[in-house]
């Protein structure tokens, strides 16, 4: 029977279970908690419990995540039944969602009680052609027997292999006291299981004939689902080239393997920005059209891309056909008719009296002519055999990254597109203000095998619309559990003058699915057209199982903490002065996270992190990108608070679940107006001098506002690149302490420097110290928060009147105040009391809460309190803890006789 008469039938049925561990499973009795003995990762506190039957259950917090990511149910009555046994054909099911195993139609029924229209179909059948699961000699699958412990170890141990899960090292021989009543088909499978600590068993007995339970099927399931997010994250693979120079009407290959050859644990994803110029096939292969130009591969494994530049050449004389391959076109929607605009709308193009998105800059249309970024004219699209774009008239929805803001959503009116949606083939824009980013979901008619998903953007930087960095594509069978497929990446600059459309696509083997959901950020404006969904009649994937890991947790949780406000931000100062200026994972461990003198990761301490250099940084190119290039260094400062934030939700059992992301802020050196030889922008020009005195005020300002903008630029390409999954980057910090008037064009530079920052949807941020000039200008100079600095904390006279003068200040201005300590305070008893006596006198004048605070400590002062095992010490860092909470109760001051 073909795959084309049975497909819609069989996936038909499964879109009936997807939802479901069927309910028509036996109630056998089972052991009691076969798998307690392994130790749970503590969860997040106040969970909701999604049964009635399973608060005492020691599945319960495995349960309650599998349901939230829809990956199990329950039996009906608000019941989950965790003491039932689970049946062949459920375990089928949960093991093929937490693998990521993507459903196909089926071509032929092996088992006899498997039939093609059973809704296991294409699970069972799934992992029979991975060889995880096998029938029985009557050509039976035993599809409701109920499932004894063995031969899931046996399951599980292929899936392993399927799976590309690196076996954990046996660190002793797993022996357990029932040993003989293994079967040996079972005993390395067992042993297998049990050193990755995927089954253990109880009390010293593997019970190998017990019967699984629903709630062992889910504890198990969870660590399984562990593991695939683990391999997702350190996802590491080889490509054959870095990259393709190919004649126009050729193909070549972008082949993915392991780095040692070893199997990938997930189906390479392959995309491209260019298909005017080409098209990436969904193995890998690139066949270019007969247009020259540039574009731009993406290879997405797990949550990992790589970029594979291509250039189009072509020949000298006219290249021999490829054999089975003919000229290559694009697929547009942009040779369809466009409809004719709703009677009475104006389109975001067409209308005079809108505003354009940045009424503060030069004003254009964004319908006027695209300049091609590369000559030559794209080339004609031509039909692709049974390709058809389904998305047209599909139900779509749109949501932000957050929770949405009515003031943007006003402005995004004005830019509506066309009736219809996104999904429409329309020459109208969308268009989409601020607001972090946006998800948008196609539900199809029926579930298809899809080849591509395309969307096309508008990068016009003059009206304040740009390029978003990405496009994410995720897919389900249900609308409910869903997969991540991959992401298409560009190379249009931000600060990119010319209008450029980018037609962003991603390539699908053929993934049979119901639903697709595209993601992408929006920093001011993002413009979009023309969402394509192309699908083919049957499956034609010939590579075997698709495996795609679940959504990345960082990015589920990314429009959840999209809205996230600074509260406490550390100061952390690098790039000189050895081990103290040198951050580590460890220095930063007990800085994000509040840990107890017992060792226990208790809450978030400090939940932004501002990197600035120290003082004696060279005003100069070199030393400017010198501290750059260690900011971004392996191991360290930026890299180690990723790390350390990785272990820090580890520790706190929200790694895989719900994930914190620490927010970072990174300054931007300060180009001091008495330099005159800051280095060269460009071989061929000279090196910038910002000293008014010698070039004149205009030039000077000139020079450092470009000086600026090379390292803003370049900072954010490295932030880019290196793609934190732990770090959000949440602004930019002027270095300078004070407003100088004697600096050309002071206040310009700053306004400008904003501007910039903003227009990448960035927040400035500032931290003059009291008494500094500009203090009370903060706000007009478009900082959007300014940190007072009492200077309390020096070895100066200063009464506690300072504290009182500083609150008028704070409360005057509307800003926010620093915390002062340093080494000195464990050494000296005055500063002891001087730092207590500031945090007091914040408390008792209501400092402490309903305000942003920042903390200076010289360096890596507080480590060491976190650290010590003397009590006083430690008490520092305690009692900072309760302060930034609101429960610090120390009401008196420290008088100066008064010792610690």
């Amino acid at each position: 029977m073909s795959k084309k008469r049975f497909g819609s039938k069989v996936l038909a049925a499964c879109l009936a279970l997807s939802t479901l561990l069927v309910q028509t499973a036996p109630l056998v009795s089972a052991t009691d908690g076969q798998e307690k003995q392994v130790e749970e990762t503590a969860k997040p506190v106040n969970e909701v419990l999604a049964f009635s039957d399973i608060e005492n259950s020691y599945a319960r917090n495995a349960v309650n995540r599998l349901v939230s990511l829809h990956l199990i149910s329950g039996q009906g009555n608000d019941r989950f039944n965790p003491q039932n046994s689970i049946s062949r054909q459920d375990i089928a099911v949960l093991l093929t969602k937490v693998m990521g195993l993507q459903p196909h139609s089926v071509q032929e029924a092996r088992f006899d009680d498997v039939p093609l229209e059973s809704p296991y179909a294409t699970y069972v059948y799934g992992l029979s052609e991975m060889k995880v699961m096998n029938g029985r000699s009557d050509q039976t699958l035993g599809s409701t027997d109920p499932l004894t412990r063995q031969e899931l170890a046996v399951m599980l141990s292929r899936l392993m292999k399927a799976g590309a899960v690196k076996k954990a090292p046996a660190t002793s021989d797993v022996s357990y006291s029932d040993e003989d009543e293994i079967a040996s088909y079972a005993k390395e499978a067992i042993s297998d299981v049990s050193n990755q600590r995927w089954m253990q068993g109880n009390g010293g007995k593997f019970n190998p004939n017990g019967i699984v339970t629903r709630a062992d099927a889910a504890v198990i399931a969870e660590r399984i689902l562990d593991a695939r997010y683990q391999q997702a994250e350190q996802a590491n693979f080889a490509l054959n080239t870095q990259a393709l120079s190919v004649l126009a009407g050729m193909s070549e290959q972008v082949k993915v393997t392991g780095v040692q050859g070893d199997k990938l644990p997930f189906t390479p994803i392959f995309a491209f920005d260019r298909p005017e110029l080409g098209t990436i096939l969904a193995d890998g292969t690139f066949v270019a059209g007969p247009t020259p130009g540039k574009g731009n591969i993406t290879v997405t494994m797990g949550y990992k891309t790589v970029t594979v530049p291509v250039e189009i050449k072509i020949a000298d004389k006219p290249p021999a056909p490829v054999e089975g391959v003919g000229e290559v076109k694009a697929d547009s929607a942009t040779t369809t008719p466009t409809p004719a605009t709703e009677a009475g709308k104006p389109t975001a193009e067409s209308s005079e009296t809108k505003s354009t998105p940045a009424a503060d800059k030069e004003t254009k249309d964004p319908s006027e002519p695209v300049e091609p970024s590369e000559p030559g004219e794209p080339s004609e699209p031509a039909e692709q055999e049974e390709l058809i774009n389904v998305a047209p008239g599909s139900f779509t929805s749109v949501d932000t990254f957050g929770q949405p803001d009515s003031y943007f959503r006003e402005i995004e009116k004005q830019y509506p597109g066309p009736v219809g949606g996104l999904v429409t083939p329309s020459q109208d824009w969308t268009g989409y203000n601020r607001q972090f980013g946006r998800k948008v979901t196609v539900a199809l008619a029926e579930a298809k095998p899809l080849e591509k998903v395309t969307l096309t953007f508008k990068h016009q930087k003059s009206s304040g619309i740009t390029m978003p960095e990405y496009m994410d594509v995720e897919v389900s069978l249900d609308g409910k559990a869903w997969s991540y497929a991959g992401r298409s990446l560009h190379d249009v600059a931000q600060s990119e003058t010319k209008i450029v459309e980018r037609t962003l696509t991603v390539m699908l083997p053929d993934v049979e699915t119901r639903y697709v959901r595209v993601s992408f950020p929006v920093k001011v404006f993002t413009f979009a057209r023309q969402l394509e969904v192309w699908a083919k009649s049957s499956n034609h994937w010939e590579g075997g199982p698709v495996l795609l890991p679940p959504p990345s947790p960082t990015q589920m949780m990314e429009d959840k903490k999209a809205g996230n406000r600074v509260e406490n931000m550390l100061l952390a100062y690098s790039g000189s002065y050895g081990d103290r200026g040198t951050w580590s994972k460890e220095d930063f461990l007990p800085m994000v996270g509040y840990r107890t003198a017992d060792g226990y990761m208790r809450d978030q301490m400090f939940d932004t992190i501002l990197f600035l250099p120290y003082q004696n940084m060279p005003v100069t190119k070199d030393g400017w990108q010198s501290y750059m290039n260690d900011l971004f260094g392996s191991g360290k400062q930026l890299d180690a608070l990723n790390k350390a934030m990785r272990e820090y939700n580890r520790l706190r059992g929200t790694l895989y679940t719900t994930p914190t992301q620490e927010n970072v802020v990174l300054a931007l050196p300060y180009p001091n107006a008495s330099q005159t030889n800051f280095g060269k922008m460009a071989a061929d020009k000279p090196s910038l001098s910002f000293n008014a005195a010698t070039i004149g005020e205009e030039q000077a300002y000139l020079n450092r506002k470009q000086a600026l903008e090379w390292y803003f630029q370049e900072l954010q390409k490295r932030w880019n690149k290196e793609g934190y999954a732990y770090l959000k980057l949440e602004g930019i910090y002027w270095f300078h302490e004070l407003i100088d008037d004697s600096a050309p064009k002071e206040r310009e530079l700053i306004r400008s420097t904003a501007s910039m920052v903003h227009d990448n949807a960035l927040r400035f941020y500032w931290i003059p110290y009291f008494g500094a000039p500009g203090v009370e200008e903060w706000k007009s100079l478009y900082f959007d928060y300014a940190f007072l600095q009492p200077n309390y904390y020096n070895d100066k006279p200063v009464g506690l009147d300072r504290i009182e003068g500083v609150l008028e200040v704070v409360s005057k201005y509307g800003m926010g105040v620093e915390i002062e300590g340093d080494e000195r305070m464990y050494k000296d008893p005055k500063f002891y009391q001087i730092y207590y006596n500031q945090l007091v006198a914040a408390r008792k004048l209501g400092m402490d809460k309903n305000n942003v605070h920042a903390y200076y400590y010289g360096s890596k002062t507080l480590i060491e309190a976190a650290n010590s095992k003397d009590s006083v010490m430690r008490a520092i860092y305690d009692d900072t803890y309760k302060w930034m909470r609101g429960r610090f109760d120390r009401d008196d001051y420290f008088e100066a006789k008064e010792m610690p």
